[in-house]
């Protein structure tokens, strides 16, 4: 009789502990979030694909995302952040333009700040569909390379200067684009997915190993209980 009562209290104990983590990563999840449909996002589009036009690219992209992050990191609403965008247009322009001379670069370029159309995207874990988002959009030269986009506000983008990538900190996610991407299905707006993303963030490898030491933990502490049971 004693066993099948502590058989019982073995697997008490063991969905317990399951559902205390499941409920964890879901609160988890949930604390990260969806882009707002309301956010303001940053596109730039590189001239070409060449290496030279994507450093460019990427020079262009600090520097912007710098100051706009500067001036909207304070600010509450959509609204607020729009007028202060615009209010500094001219000092982006001015931005956009000496870091296209210091790279030597074709000074040719375009800035606009408004309603612009998005392929359907993937951001972190969730799919955002195609169609006109709020964005600050910058054209170097014609436009025609691979372009890099991330959200300006709220501030999600969070650049890593010494390797000049795009990096997400714990709370938020910045997506690479090294071509346009598409998917096959079109889905709601901050639909999550089980597809990861092709490059991994730095949390990521963080998160593997505390579902290793998680696992690592039950079995160990049911392995001792039920060791001392049979014995």
């Amino acid at each position: 009789m004693k066993k099948p009562l502590m058989l019982m209290l073995l697997l008490s104990i063991n969905l317990a502990v399951v559902f205390f983590f499941w409920q964890y990563s879901t609160t988890k999840a949930d604390q990260k979030g969806p882009i707002p449909q309301d956010a303001i996002r940053l596109r730039i589009l590189a001239n070409s694909d060449s290496l030279a036009d994507q450093t460019v690219k990427r020079q262009v992209r600090d520097a912007v995302n710098a100051n706009i992050t500067r001036w909207v990191q304070r600010l509450k609403t959509t609204d607020q952040a729009k007028q202060v965008i615009r209010s500094h247009m001219p000092e982006i322009r001015r931005t956009i333009d000496q870091t296209l001379r210091k790279a030597h670069a074709d000074s040719a370029f375009k800035v606009k700040l408004g309603k612009a159309d998005f392929p359907t995207k993937m951001y972190g874990n969730f799919v955002y569909p195609a169609g006109k988002y709020d964005a600050l959009v910058v054209t170097l030269g014609d436009g025609r390379g691979a372009n890099w986009w991330c959200v300006l506000f709220p501030p999600l983008c969070f650049l890593d200067f010494s390797n000049s990538e795009a990096v997400a900190n714990p709370n938020a996610a910045a997506k690479t684009e090294t071509a346009p991407q598409s998917a096959e299905k079109t889905a709601d707006t901050g639909t999550q997915v089980n597809q990861q993303p092709k490059q991994e963030t730095p949390e990521q490898p963080a998160a593997k190993a505390d579902k290793v030491e998680v696992h690592s933990f039950i079995a160990d502490f049911f392995s001792k209980v039920w060791h001392s049971i049979a014995g």
